[in-house]
């Protein structure tokens, strides 16, 4: 006659999870685990350094995923008139993102993410408004290796300027796609008052 002893059984239980979750967790860890580097320099155009580039053979080619932040830019002439005074420009950039390369190691897409923010200050006044800016930029190559083709698309939030505590200035958001070769506009979408 057979008996149920719950304590046991329940052990018994366990064990069979963690015996399954350990053999998952190995088999769906190997693909993983078996990506094939690849040498940054082999790529066309190869990465800059400073991308921190990590590139692996991909399903058909390769795919270089890379993180990096520019150095801080404090104070800068901005180009911006503000009655007689030039408006000074300080900006911190990050980015993410990926580079695909065909089979023949040439770059065919870019994809990145930017995260920046900053000031604009009046050197006459002493007034100061923050910036920020996140944005998607995806940069698809007509000519596999050549950066001066294809189109690029931004979007997202492209500028926004306040005034701490006294609202929102300025709103620069959606989408442009523009021509790498001709820097012409193709689309224009959302609110660019810039």
């Amino acid at each position: 006659m057979f008996t149920f002893k719950p304590a046991r059984s329940a052990r018994r239980r366990r064990s069979i999870i963690a015996g399954v979750a350990a053999v998952s967790i190995l088999v769906f860890a190997a693909p993983v685990a078996a990506r094939t580097p690849v040498d940054p320099g082999t790529l066309n155009p190869a990465p800059p350094d400073f991308f921190n580039a990590q590139c692996y053979a991909g399903a058909g080619g390769t795919v270089c995923s890379l993180a990096f932040s520019d150095d801080p830019i404090v104070d800068e002439p901005s180009g911006i008139i503000c009655g007689s005074t030039e408006l000074l420009f300080s900006q911190d950039r990050s980015v993410v993102g990926k580079r695909f390369y065909d089979a023949n190691g040439n770059l065919t897409q870019r994809h990145f993410r930017e995260y920046l923010d900053g000031t604009l200050s009046n050197p006459a006044t002493g007034k100061v408004v923050p910036w920020i800016q996140h944005d998607t930029i995806i940069h698809n190559l007509s000519v596999p290796g050549d950066l001066g083709t294809g189109q690029i698309k931004f979007s997202g939030l492209l500028m926004r300027i306040w005034v701490p505590g006294g609202g929102t200035i300025l709103t620069d958001v959606g989408t442009i796609v523009r021509d790498q070769a001709t820097d012409e506009t193709i689309f224009s979408g959302g609110k660019h008052p810039l």
